[in-house]
């Protein structure tokens, strides 16, 4: 199946998900809305016992489409933030096993999406991984923190989260970041390796165990999702709009 932009592939009781927004899988509006759909309808469908998520390309996700956000209004806002906090929730609450295949470039809102994943496995080539939301002014929605706060190591949260430090794929498995690393040819073949050993375990049991796991994370993002979100009203700055530029421009 191919929606937008995003394909699914079922390949026996895995699904495979793909982002497929070149050149980076950036989130725009209607990506980060897509994960979202796509992945509450994997959490319903009883024929897929697990999942593995992975980009198109040589990044995973990049992370907020920077180049949209100067053009938000008040209403784009509000809509990216809810987007983001039920992209964000829909995988990291889905009922059955998520392995993240890291195909590449997990920055920002794209490592927040790969801590979202159950098991993360990273390709064995040079890329960064890193929260940047600090160096460009974005502030983090409930979920983004939620799950940065549960997934990572408190020496390892607070260099990400306060500095936007990067660190390379070998580092990050070194801090728990990431749980393995895998060649690039052998990267789609070991994660459904891993997706189809988690697929063999008692379907319940294993939703209660990560509902469990992860409760408080998930009752905060669902009371986001209910309206308690404080960025709803007030997201983006002119800092922000302007760090965002500044970023573009040395990219440019």
């Amino acid at each position: 199946m191919t929606a937008g932009m995003m394909d699914v592939v079922n390949h026996g009781p895995i699904a495979i998900v793909t982002l497929r927004r070149p050149p980076a899988n950036a989130m725009n509006l209607e990506l980060t809305e897509e994960i979202a759909t796509v992945f509450q309808h994997l959490g319903q469908d009883g024929s897929v016992r697990s999942v593995v998520l992975t980009g198109q390309g040589k990044a995973f996700c990049a992370g907020v489409d920077l180049k949209a956000v100067p053009d938000f209004d008040e209403a784009q806002q509000r809509r990216m933030v809810n987007a983001l906090n039920r992209a964000f929730y829909s995988v990291y609450s889905c009922p059955v096993p998520v392995v993240g295949a890291i195909n590449g470039h997990a920055i920002a809102g794209g490592l927040v999406l790969a801590l979202c994943c159950d098991w993360r496995i990273a390709v064995k080539t040079p890329f960064l991984a890193g929260l940047t939301e600090v160096r460009v002014g974005v502030p983090y929605p409930v979920a983004a923190m939620e799950v940065a706060r549960q997934e990572l190591r408190p020496d390892v949260a607070r260099r990400l989260v306060l500095f936007g430090q990067n660190i390379t794929a070998a580092a990050a498995v070194d801090a728990g970041v990431f749980d393995e690393t895998a060649d690039p040819v052998a990267l789609l073949e070991r994660a459904l390796a891993k997706a189809g050993e988690f697929a063999a375990l008692p379907q319940s049991a294993f939703a209660s165990s990560k509902r469990q796991l992860r409760s408080r994370a998930c009752e905060a993002i669902e009371a986001a999702i209910a309206g308690a979100e404080p960025l709803l009203k007030d997201w983006l700055s002119q800092e922000t709009i302007q760090a965002a530029a500044a970023v573009l421009a040395r990219k440019a």
